[in-house]
């Protein structure tokens, strides 16, 4: 790879988290809601549906077409704020006609849960989504050299992994006050987290 001909000031370990978190607005909402909006397209899903599709479909990339409703629940509640029961909606509605995107069943593995199954329906939409969704990112990507590209995706290919890490080793849940996936009160902070 050829050097870069864009000057980059270094960073100091001490000053970047302030740097990323300056970037935390235009990333995350100015850019990242423009994207979710480009992967509705046509807007012929809402945006919890939208989100539920490329779940899947991230899911889909690790060798698995299906993913426990739990997980699909958890995920979009942390996300947004909404109730299982919208959750229960948004995935009825991909169920059934006009869509028929995934289907629901029983996990094989326990009878108490449920597993979201993407159809050939949905795995079509998929393809929409990623050809919508690109035509966007191509204005901006277009615009920046090849190497700004590469090193770009290798930056937030990066951060994801960092982060992954983070969550696996707990240490994210704990900055945030959560354990077992729950918000800890005040008072069971004091306590040490007991019940």
């Amino acid at each position: 790879m050829k050097k870069l001909e864009t000057e980059i000031n270094e960073i100091s370990h001490a000053d970047a988290a302030r740097h990323f978190l300056e970037l935390f607005y235009p990333i995350h909402y100015a850019i990242g809601m423009q994207v979710e909006d480009a992967l509705r397209g046509s807007g012929e899903l809402d945006r919890h549906q939208t989100v539920i599709m490329w779940l899947l479909r991230s899911e889909g990339n690790r060798g698995s077409n299906s993913l426990r409703r739990k997980e699909i629940e958890r995920c979009l509640t942390t996300w947004y704020d909404i109730t299982s029961s919208t959750v229960s909606k948004a995935l009825r509605s991909l169920a059934k006609p006009p869509h028929n995107f995934i289907v629901i069943s029983e996990d094989p593995e326990s009878g108490r849960e449920k597993l979201v199954t993407v159809t050939p329906a949905g795995k079509r939409y998929y393809k929409r989504m990623v050809e919508e969704a690109s035509a966007f990112i191509k204005l901006a990507t277009d615009r920046m050299s090849v190497e700004e590209n590469s090193m770009g995706i290798h930056v937030m290919q990066r951060i994801s992994e960092v982060f992954q890490e983070l969550r696996d080793e707990g240490r994210i849940d704990r900055l945030q006050g959560k354990t077992n996936g729950r918000q800890q009160t005040p008072a069971r902070k004091q306590a040490g987290g007991r019940s």
